[in-house]
C-alpha cells in the first residue's frame, strides 16, 4: 500500500507568456497551493506551418505531503 498523496486539480490554464506563468507560481506559493508548469508548443493561428510556445499550467488544492516523484 502507498502512502502517496494526489492532490485535486482545481485550475488548468494555458498561457503565452513567461510572465504570467510566473506570476502563477509566485501566487501558488502564497496561497500553499500546488502546482505544475509544463511548456508545449501549439500551431500558430493563422500560420500552417509554424508553431507557438505556450505553458500550461495546472494548480493543486494543497501540497502533498509526499512527493509523488519520491522512490521508496
Amino acid at each position: 500500500m502507498s502512502n502517496e498523496v494526489e492532490p485535486t486539480q482545481i485550475k488548468l490554464m494555458y498561457t503565452d507568456s513567461l510572465k504570467d506563468a510566473v506570476k502563477a507560481l509566485e501566487s501558488a506559493a502564497e496561497l500553499g497551493l500546488g502546482i505544475e508548469i509544463n511548456s508545449e508548443y501549439h500551431p500558430t493561428p493563422g500560420d500552417g506551418d509554424s508553431q507557438s510556445l505556450w505553458w500550461k499550467i495546472a494548480l493543486f488544492d494543497e501540497v502533498p505531503e509526499t512527493d509523488p516523484d519520491a522512490e521508496d
